[in-house]
């Protein structure tokens, strides 16, 4: 388990979930719809993506506890140079420095901490319905958990929504940690 992640992972992490999440959707979607003899193969599948869901949803869960419990210091960037690093004795290995976000760093963790929260309702759906159609993979079995499937795609939502909000903070902090563009050659600062 790493103690640290950067910015970029981070969003590459949320990006992959929101992709993740809705094709977890259609999965399902695509099981509610499927004929008798085509249920076995859309079972299959969404077992197959909600595996996937799972996956990255544990990396989000890790980002969001790391954000809550390490705070600043969970959110680095790569060194430019060994000589830069805040721990010399790591820096072959480590090659990384605190990531500095200033007031950034609230909005993130806070959101970080929805994703978390959104994610864990829908994983508890997906995992209800798997359990549940384990045994019983027929129209019958798909009926008797329609009160989850219907849940799943509130909750589908709900993540989707923290996951785009969660990237939005992410970007704002990216393009708050840029460097003044240049002025052009021949311009000088009044």
């Amino acid at each position: 388990m790493s103690n640290s992640a950067s910015l970029q992972t981070v969003d590459a992490d949320l990006e992959y979930a929101q992709l993740q999440a809705d094709s977890t959707r259609k999965a399902l979607d695509e099981l509610v719809l499927s004929d008798p003899p085509d249920l076995g193969r859309a079972y299959r599948e969404f077992t197959e993506r909600a595996t996937r869901m799972n996956l990255v949803g544990e990396r989000l869960v890790r980002h969001a506890d790391g954000l809550e419990y390490r705070g600043k210091s969970y959110l680095v960037e790569a060194e430019k140079s060994a000589t830069e690093c805040q721990y010399p004795r790591l820096s072959n290995t480590a090659r990384t420095k605190p990531l500095e976000l200033g007031a950034a760093f609230d909005p993130i963790a806070a959101a970080a901490i929805s994703v978390r929260r959104a994610y864990r309702a829908f994983e508890s759906d997906l995992s209800n319905i798997r359990s549940a159609l384990s045994a019983n993979t027929t129209t019958k079995g798909i009926e008797t958990v329609d009160i989850f499937i219907r849940k799943a795609a509130v909750d589908e939502e709900s993540l989707t929504r923290a996951l785009g909000q969660a990237r939005a903070r992410v970007q704002d902090a990216k393009t708050a940690g840029l460097p003044p563009s240049p002025l052009p050659v021949g311009k000088e600062r009044q």
